[in-house]
């Protein structure tokens, strides 16, 4: 049975989504005043302008996120029974829901087509509309989970040539110490060291951007490489590749 006393706080968290997409949209970032001859060349193919693009990785990582938190309320309304985990917890999964239509509009054509994905949305549907709040977070953490983990393979086939797997420079960082550009492994990073990343670096670790700002290439829901701006304030992820500027990041665990 439809329980219709859900659909109005699943729309506020549904319109909260709207808004944050569209706030996105506005976003922009010039390529100028290049500090290399590499950066010029590695964006002399790329438009002096480039329109904020969809980061889908940055965007089901944030997805993610929110089902834990939804799965965690969701849990604690059922199982112990505190009702007003269960109401903070239904703007969420509305917050969800439309993100997950969001990724499907984003995603390839033949992927939409796939029984999977059609029985993943049929499931995500029935379960919001008759209540049963608890399946529906477990659903979106499995389906925003999964397409997080595709890209992440993506990454790792398009952008890490084979020879790189056994060579140890590919586990070398450039680390900022009291102004000073220094080399170490990924293994020997402190918890307050700065990642330096310059253009044609791989990024190895997952990170906050703290100065400056670049072009990542990435692997996206549509089967492809694009190209993604990325500015300070913004996160990076491992195996994505700097394709200009230079990037000074905070490690996140």
């Amino acid at each position: 049975m439809i329980q219709l006393a859900l659909l109005l706080p699943l729309a506020m968290g549904g319109a909260v989504a709207v808004w944050q997409e569209h706030r996105g949209k506005n976003q922009r970032i010039v390529i100028d005043n290049l500090s290399s001859d590499e950066d010029q060349e590695n964006t002399k193919n790329l438009p002096q302008k480039i329109p904020a693009t969809y980061d889908d990785i940055g965007e089901l990582s944030h997805y993610q996120q929110v089902s834990w938190y939804s799965l965690a309320l969701t849990t604690a309304g059922a199982w112990f029974y505190v009702p007003i985990a269960t109401l903070v917890s239904i703007p969420l999964l509305g917050y969800n829901a439309y993100n997950f239509v969001n990724i499907m509009r984003h995603s390839d054509m033949a992927d939409r087509k796939k029984p999977l994905t059609v029985f993943e949305s049929i499931g995500i549907v029935a379960s919001l509309l008759t209540g049963q709040l608890l399946t529906a977070s477990l659903l979106f953490l499995f389906s925003f989970g999964t397409r997080k983990l595709l890209l992440q393979a993506g990454n790792i086939s398009n952008n890490i040539p084979l020879s790189h797997s056994t060579n140890q420079n590919f586990k070398q960082v450039w680390v900022l110490r009291e102004g000073v550009e220094l080399e170490t492994t990924i293994g020997e990073l402190q918890s307050d060291d700065i990642i330096v990343i310059h253009a044609g670096d791989m990024i190895a670790v997952k990170g906050k951007i703290v100065q400056g700002d670049g072009i990542v290439s990435q692997f996206s829901l549509q089967k492809q490489m694009k190209f993604v701006p990325k500015t300070i304030g913004d996160k990076v992820f491992p195996f994505t590749l700097l394709k200009s500027g230079t990037l000074h990041i905070q490690r996140i665990t």
